[in-house]
């Protein structure tokens, strides 16, 4: 074995070893999950007075497609008037700021499967009020091989197994990533729509078919990964394809770069 792959697997090693120790530093129910802070009262979610502040829910008038919310009383948002979607409905709990993006960045980068957790409490809250977003079975958005193995793991599987548990329904692996695509975080609206393009596969179809499905991923930016997820399970034959994510940014001008 050369030198440099011994370094890589200690760094490999040490990492988990790290990620273990702050797991007990900053147990469930007794210390912030976001900042670390002790917790004085009790809350269900897990967070300080502080933080519980810093949480943007995504409330008041909505598209009725996507779900954002919406500052004018048009039924619909010029995204999903311009483009077609073919999920049916998407809600999301949380706008992707303040607290909001803390917790799912920690999540998805800092490998805290705990913030995961709390996050599927909110999203299995959306799914009871809002009677739309009623299924059959959960899927997920997947990534390819290359983007699990850098990560350590699917952000979008694991809130799909946790909020499997809390609606008892069945989560299945039915759609695949046939390839890695270019990172979507400082694409437009339009260059995330093509990078997308022929990019998923439903597998084992009869599965789906003529179910009504529940798509889960993280953050809901423009939809493209989740409009061509669900376009596919649509040719499948899956009679409704419900979005949920944890969630929601505010869309971007269609020439405008994400931050």
């Amino acid at each position: 074995m050369k030198p440099t792959e011994i370094k890589i697997k200690i760094k490999d090693k040490s990492k988990v070893f790290f990620d273990a120790f702050s797991n007990l530093l900053f147990p469930s129910g007794l210390t912030c999950v976001n900042c670390g802070r002790e917790i004085k009262n009790g809350t269900r979610l897990n967070l300080c007075a502080k933080c519980l502040e810093g949480l943007k829910f995504n409330a008041g008038h909505r598209c009725k497609i996507c779900g954002i919310s919406m500052l004018n009383e048009a039924e619909y948002c010029d995204n999903c008037q311009k483009y077609d979607k073919h999920f049916n409905v998407c809600r999301s709990p949380l706008i992707y700021d303040g607290t909001g993006s803390a917790l799912v960045k920690k999540f998805k980068f800092g490998n805290k499967f705990y913030i995961g957790d709390e996050l599927a409490k909110l999203m299995a809250d959306e799914y009871y009020l809002e009677p739309a977003l009623s299924s059959d079975i959960i899927l997920f958005v997947p990534m390819s091989d290359g983007e699990v193995k850098e990560r350590g793991f699917n952000q979008s599987e694991y809130l799909a197994k946790v909020l499997s548990k809390r609606l008892g329904l069945p989560v299945q692996n039915n759609i695949i990533k046939l390839r890695e695509t270019d990172k979507q975080k400082h694409l437009t609206a339009k260059e995330r729509r093509e990078n997308m393009k022929g990019v998923f596969e439903v597998i084992r179809g009869d599965e789906v078919k003529n179910c009504r499905v529940l798509l889960i991923d993280d953050v809901f930016t423009t939809g493209a990964t989740v409009n061509e997820c669900a376009r596919v399970l649509r040719k499948a034959g899956a009679s409704k394809i419900n979005v949920m994510t944890a969630c929601i940014t505010k869309f971007k001008l269609e020439g405008e770069r994400a931050q």
